[in-house]
């Protein structure tokens, strides 16, 4: 966790309360006007069926706004290029693996100015991907969630992070079937800041 296309939306969330919070949040992570493209580079450690525990490299991909206003409604699109390295690759050839599909669940917390922290969910699927002959196993992971951003955000300075913890749910179309796995940032200190919005 490339090439950015809009992806299916995610319901993730029920609850008129929970969603205008949730959505207001979003709003400082992806808000409307001037943006800064980030790419956060993130690495992972995570066990795999066969081949055991493998780090797994990824670059996150997304829009922080310098300034956010409530009101407004928008689209938050988001990706997450993963780099699950060489040996993934060789493991799903020892069981016949043609292709995997699949998706990514993660989280992002966003800090806002009063010190009020949510935790956001994120779900990303992973598209239909050719197992390659050689080399690492490499995807891109997007989508898009769209909303229109409540009144009522407390104006000031909000911090997004993303969470040290992930799960990648893996489709294959050999012997393994269907497995998880759960991945945790390594090393664990790495920082994890997506960027800082001021909200007026």
């Amino acid at each position: 966790m490339a090439t950015r296309t809009t992806g299916k939306r995610l319901p993730y969330l029920a609850g008129g309360g929970v969603v205008a919070v949730v959505a207001a949040l979003f709003a400082l992570m992806f808000g409307v006007g001037s943006a800064a493209a980030v790419d956060k580079e993130l690495t992972y450690k995570g066990a795999f069926p066969l081949i055991g525990e493998q780090t797994v490299s990824t670059v996150v991909h997304v829009d922080i706004p310098e300034k956010a206003t409530a009101g407004e409604t928008l689209s938050v699109p988001f990706s997450i290029d993963v780099d699950a390295g060489e040996a993934t690759t060789q493991g799903l050839q020892l069981v016949g693996a043609k292709k995997l599909s699949g998706g990514i669940k993660a989280s992002v917390t966003l800090t806002i100015s009063d010190g009020q922290s949510v935790q956001v969910p994120v779900e990303l699927p992973i598209p239909e991907t050719a197992v390659p002959t050689e080399g690492t196993l490499k995807f891109t992971a997007e989508g898009s969630v769209d909303f229109t951003v409540p009144a009522g955000v407390p104006a000031g300075e909000a911090t997004t992070k993303v969470d040290p913890e992930a799960v990648t749910h893996v489709v294959t179309d050999s012997s393994l079937g269907e497995f998880d796995v759960n991945l945790s940032l390594a090393p664990p200190e790495q920082d994890t800041v997506l960027g800082k919005t001021q909200v007026g």
